[in-house]
């Protein structure tokens, strides 16, 4: 892997000084965990405990409310043991939950992820889905998905639901839907208000991952065996990322389907 981006939403209330000194606090940051940087002002480069080099480079976007930090992968880290990414990466995310006053973390991506965003047009992400909880009228529930078919459990499941357009004006109201309703194997109403309460983006509302038709052609044949008349869908996006925890939302011509496979493992 090349590289990770984190992003996280600005509080401008804060501090006017953070866009210039973000990097440099973030290096001392690091510095207190044992992480070295031989000049805190010329570079950015930052040397692990174990001897690994890293680069640390930011963007803040167009309206200057979301900033990305970029930790460039300078000497071949590769993943072990199940890992997905460095220790680095897990300290960074943590400084931003941390310092919750001044940020709200929305997402961790590796350089496969991000390529794959900046090449689509992403209509659902992670600030999207946190509007959309944060302006949830708390006695409002979100209409319910209709059940295509909830799996047996054999040691793994796979459940699947869908909406009609006619009942769902966009990808982002039905996702919400399958937020507040589905859960392993049934439906389970939730309380949206605990996600649009949390200081920190909570991943199982949405990882909101652009997937090619490569990637999901086995979901996309499966589906077909279960809906009859589904051709090619629109766009697909990968919501839930963990490995025993996956959720694909495909969007087609006249429905969304959200495709669930589980495993209690």
């Amino acid at each position: 892997m090349k590289y990770w981006r984190i992003n996280s939403l600005y509080n401008f209330n804060a501090h006017v000084w953070t866009k210039s000194r973000i990097l440099d606090e973030i290096t001392m940051y690091l510095w207190q965990r044992e992480y070295l940087s031989p000049d805190f002002d010329k570079n950015q480069i930052v040397k692990s405990p174990d001897n690994r080099k890293y680069k640390l480079n930011k963007v803040w976007n167009a309206e200057g409310n979301i900033f990305s930090v970029f930790i460039l992968n300078e000497s071949n880290w590769e993943c072990t043991y199940g890992l997905s990414e460095p220790q680095i990466v897990m300290l960074i995310k943590d400084y931003f939950k941390a310092n919750n006053s001044d940020w709200y973390y929305l997402e961790t991506l590796d350089e496969m992820e991000d390529s794959k965003i900046s090449k689509t047009n992403r209509v659902i992400e992670p600030l999207t889905i946190k509007k959309l909880l944060d302006s949830w009228p708390k006695e409002q529930i979100p209409m319910k998905p209709e059940i295509v078919e909830i799996g047996k459990y054999e040691y793994q499941q796979t459940d699947i639901y869908y909406g009609l357009k006619s009942q769902f004006k966009s990808v982002s109201d039905f996702w919400i839907s399958c937020v507040y309703w589905v859960s392993a194997g049934e439906f389970e109403a939730k309380d949206l208000s605990y996600y649009a309460n949390q200081s920190a983006y909570d991943l199982t509302c949405g990882s909101c991952i652009p997937m090619n038709l490569k990637e999901v052609e086995e979901i996309v044949a499966e589906l077909q065996t279960k809906v009859s008349g589904l051709i090619t869908p629109v766009m697909t996006y990968l919501m839930r990322k963990n490995w025993n925890d996956k959720m694909f939302v495909l969007e087609y011509e006249d429905r969304f389907l959200m495709h669930h496979w589980h495993t209690a493992e």
